[in-house]
């Protein structure tokens, strides 16, 4: 509604009357205010309703109004919707009690443009100490508050990302901690089976050795029972072999390793020209028994291949190559040749004197385990005896 003209004539030229009173004893301020750029109002709180008396016309730029459209009104006409009702009872409150009041406040413009203020409203006494006006001044803080609003929004978008992502995060944390529980169980569990394995393979290592010694004490009964040198002898060969397997197997019961499908060959093949040690009289150690190996590890049907074909020729050369108490050494090598591995065992005796014996046990036991290792076999024996077989160094499928 528009204010009643009669009105606002009257409180205008009260309010002229006021200001040239202000003028007439301390001119300079009315001069000040009405140049400054700052928005001020004065408003008159004898009259009901508190109307505006007096407005600068940095208040009419920012807010859009007439001096006709703004004089008479309260201040509160700027207020919109969007205004904080408490901000009205504040400022009352303080003119009733006769105090400054210093806040931020949302109003609106003639055009509905929102204008955020940081407004100051202070009474204002005459010289007998009565409240004749309350004057108040507008800082323009829009840009400040658009700001601010725009850097929370801001924070509020950032903030929801972040809280989505670490929602994801502890998401692909839980799952990544449940497969690890899985994994840890698994590999608990396999551990578990490998001991279990470990155990049951010493144990079928041990059973076959026992075995293996119960076959040669029944050989050995037999050879007892019967008179015939040539089954006596047929029986003792046998013994010895059966005897060499026995220590195959009785080394991979022992071995430290807890990997019992695999073989470290240079140690095993250290162990095992020491256990033929057996076969020579303790006073009557002349040949010397010698391994020289590569880092190379076997699974153990390999590694008993190579056992075999090792100790079949190492009988052989304690037998036949150092007659009438001759000393020398046997050798052997385990070593990489390209991608081979090169089996060899070497005697320093007399080399194979006589014609070689076809189909003989031995040498039909040596070229077998040389088929089994996919490998080729050589034979050399002019004035030393050397054995050897060459096979792949990885398993062929």
């Amino acid at each position: 509604m528009r204010p009643d003209p009669i009105l606002a004539d009257t409180l205008q030229s009260r309010a002229e009357e006021r200001v040239s009173a202000f003028q007439r004893g301390g001119g300079p301020f009315v001069a000040a205010v009405e140049a400054t750029r700052m928005p001020m109002v004065v408003t008159d709180p004898t009259v009901t309703g508190n109307p505006i008396v007096y407005v600068n016309q940095s208040f009419i730029d920012l807010f859009g109004y007439s001096h006709e459209e703004v004089m008479g009104q309260n201040y509160f006409f700027l207020t919109g919707p969007d205004t904080d009702p408490e901000v009205e009872r504040l400022i009352r409150a303080a003119m009733i009690v006769d105090e400054p009041l210093n806040l931020e406040v949302q109003l609106r413009a003639k055009s509905g443009r929102e204008v955020w203020v940081a407004q100051f409203v202070s009474p204002v006494h005459d010289n007998q100490g009565c409240l004749i006006q309350h004057f108040a001044s507008f800082w323009d803080i829009t840009r400040r508050v658009r700001a601010e609003r725009r850097t929370q929004r801001l924070n509020e978008v950032l903030e929801s990302r972040v809280r989505e992502r670490t929602h994801e995060l502890q998401k692909e944390l839980d799952r990544r901690h449940a497969l690890e529980g899985v994994l840890t169980e698994s590999i608990r569990e396999k551990d578990k089976l490998l001991s279990q394995r470990r155990v049951l393979l010493h144990e079928v290592n041990h059973r076959a050795k026992n075995s293996i010694a119960m076959a040669i004490s029944m050989l050995r009964l037999q050879i007892a029972r019967q008179g015939d040198p040539n089954v006596s002898e047929a029986l003792e060969n046998a013994i010895q072999r059966l005897d060499h397997l026995a220590r195959i197997h009785e080394l991979l019961y022992r071995q430290d390793s807890n990997d019992v499908q695999s073989v470290d060959m240079a140690a095993y093949l250290t162990e095992l020209c020491r256990n033929f040690g057996h076969l020579q009289s303790p006073d009557d150690l002349r040949i010397e028994l010698m391994s020289d190996a590569d880092d190379i590890t076997l699974d153990v049907d390999r590694a008993i291949n190579v056992a075999l074909i090792t100790g079949e020729a190492i009988t052989n050369a304690l037998k036949h190559a150092f007659p009438d108490k001759r000393r020398g050494a046997v050798r052997v090598g385990l070593h990489h040749e390209g991608e081979d591995v090169l089996l060899s065992i070497e005697d320093n005796g007399v080399g194979i004197t006589g014609p070689r014996r076809p189909g003989s046990m031995g040498m039909r036991l040596i070229e077998g385990m040389a088929r089994s290792l996919n490998g080729t076999l050589t034979i050399e024996g002019d004035r030393r005896t050397r054995i050897a077989v060459r096979f792949p160094a990885a398993i062929r499928s």
